[in-house]
């Protein structure tokens, strides 16, 4: 923005001065339902993709079962090369190598047959601590 000071604040805030907007999920601004916020942010961008950049249209139509893949408790294994949907206990629930979803075979030979990550506690532990401040 042009008419932030050298110290970072501004006597005037305008959106046309802003080339993009996002979004805080932490509430910090106000309380909304997270699941609809998610569903509209995700419909606006692939409708985005769709009439503008010329993606496929079944980018339009996501399917519950990939929705609720990508809602919440999703991290990339970058040691493994997964994206990996987590219970809250830290149990590999699914996990896909791009848009190839691995078998639960798979998942248990890449976590075992607890399906565990690995990281999970030590991910958990950031999350708690971060709670707490």
């Amino acid at each position: 923005m042009n008419s932030m000071s050298a110290s970072g604040s501004s006597g005037t805030f305008s959106l046309q001065d802003c080339d993009v907007i996002g979004f805080d999920l932490d509430h910090t601004l106000c309380r909304y339902d997270l699941k609809e916020t998610s569903r509209l942010i995700y419909e606006s961008f692939a409708q985005y993709l769709v009439e503008h950049k010329g993606y496929d249209k079944d980018l339009l139509n996501l399917t519950p079962a990939a929705w609720d893949f990508c809602f919440k408790g999703l991290v990339v294994d970058l040691e493994e090369g997964y994206l990996v949907k987590l219970a809250e206990d830290g149990t590999v629930l699914r996990a896909t190598h791009g848009t190839r979803d691995l078998s639960q075979e798979e998942i248990i030979k890449h976590y075992g047959p607890k399906r565990e990550w690995k990281h999970f506690n030590s991910l958990n532990s950031t999350f708690t601590r971060s709670a707490r401040l």
